[in-house]
């Protein structure tokens, strides 16, 4: 994990993927915009600005890279001039040994869709760096001088939406971005994309925030185990983009990966529900699996009205001291409903797990995450998946879907092998 080539990926690199390619939907030309109340309808220019920030007595020199004035998807500029317009804050941390030029295939897309995106340098950094919490300390430093500039003379002055803020990153930095959300929160975060990143802790409580996972599931330097651990324990809004037969670096200037990551920021910092809803097709082929577990307040499977309330949770009995099984439904709308079983480990551990019951009124499951499903009729059998089958005593887990029809509360089988 410490090596030196924990991906580093050149200027060169990134900019293999030309500037039109990655622009998603938004192909014409901008023209002239007013203060923007909406996701912008199409791209604009990319300017950069260098500011010498400390934290304390480290450097934190930070490349903030904006949506400018110019031909649509041009540039990074330096010092262009601000298109018109208020644009909420995606930070964006770049690999180890690598740096915000040679992060261009991430950045650029991100700022021409209109975000300002602030990007340390953590050339000299390491991989520890990221565990001791300096490089989550100084992103949130970044952030904090990022909405400074909102005030006073800074040419960015009154173009930064203070209170909508994702981070984003890669490798190093996608471990940066999750322990933002874990052992070293920033509650400003409202959404996040961590990308070739592993666990760095459990959630914290004190961050809300849609998250996107992008992984190869071949990567044996930040091994896709451990994201799909992270993953599972994330509150809802989340997704997991697989890119099947991936290793490290493999998506890195992937249009899929790169469309889906800022259709994921539109939807959630600007609220944009026509990006929420395109990310299935940002996502989807024949050589990734996209996972979506939408959160109470945004089915996305379903239509947009408030949820019903939930049906009462269900268990499954279990002696004192054996494993067992609860049944909860989280959200229902017209014609479907989302549900998550809970399997707790009794008190000795347990290596392995299978749940069973029986779907009633015609229902079916479309899409099931964190364990590994079969069904025979109505009859639902789930194993654990490869990184959730080990439960210490009295720990459990927890396995969710989407399923088709109306909700019910079924009797669960637990078993164990």
């Amino acid at each position: 994990m410490r090596r030196r080539n924990f991906l580093r990926l050149s200027a060169a690199g990134a900019a293999s993927v030309g500037a039109a390619s990655l622009l998603g939907p938004w192909q014409a030309q901008a023209d002239t915009i007013g203060p923007l109340r909406t996701a912008p309808a199409t791209p604009f220019g990319v300017g950069v600005r260098q500011y010498n920030w400390m934290r304390g007595n480290r450097q934190v020199t930070t490349f903030v890279y904006y949506p400018s004035t110019g031909p649509a998807g041009s540039g990074p500029t330096t010092n262009a001039p601000v298109a018109p317009g208020v644009f909420p804050v995606c930070q964006y941390t770049h690999g180890s040994g690598a740096s915000p030029q040679g992060a261009l295939a991430h950045i650029r897309p991100m700022a021409a869709a209109g975000f300002i995106v602030p990007a340390p340098v953590f050339t000299q950094a390491s991989v520890g760096d990221t565990y001791n919490g300096e490089l989550p300390r100084d992103v949130s430093e970044a952030i904090t001088r990022t909405l400074a500039l909102n005030n006073g003379s800074d040419p960015l002055a009154g173009h930064i939406d203070t209170a909508n803020v994702g981070v984003s990153g890669y490798s190093m930095g996608g471990m940066t971005t999750n322990a933002l959300l874990t052992a070293f929160p920033d509650p400003r975060i409202k959404a996040a994309v961590a990308m070739s990143s592993i666990r760095m802790g459990s959630p914290s409580t004190a961050v809300h925030a849609n998250v996107l996972f992008i992984h190869g599931d071949r990567d044996t330097l930040t091994t896709y185990s451990s994201a799909r651990q992270s993953y599972a324990e994330m509150p809802a809004p989340k997704a997991f983009l697989t890119f099947i037969g991936g290793d490290h670096s493999s998506y890195f200037s992937d249009n899929r990966a790169i469309r889906t990551y800022v259709d994921w920021m539109r939807w959630s910092l600007y609220g944009d529900t026509t990006a929420r809803d395109r990310l299935a097709t940002d996502a989807t082929s024949s050589g990734t699996r996209w996972e979506f577990v939408p959160g109470p307040a945004n089915p996305t499977t379903g239509p947009t009205t408030p949820p019903a309330t939930p049906s009462p949770t269900g268990t499954t009995p279990a002696p004192t001291g054996q494993v067992g099984a609860t049944y909860r439904i989280v959200n229902t709308w017209s014609g479907g409903y989302q549900a998550e079983v809970t399997v707790t480990a009794g008190s000795a551990p347990i290596n392995g797990w299978t749940v069973r019951w029986t779907m009633a009124g015609g229902a079916t499951i479309s899409q099931l995450w964190n364990g590994t499903l079969s069904t025979s009729g109505s009859s639902v059998t789930v194993r654990n998946a490869s990184y959730n089958g080990s439960l210490a005593a009295d720990a459990s887990t927890t396995f969710g879907f989407l399923a088709n029809g109306s909700p019910t509360t079924p009797p669960l089988t637990v078993t164990t092998p």
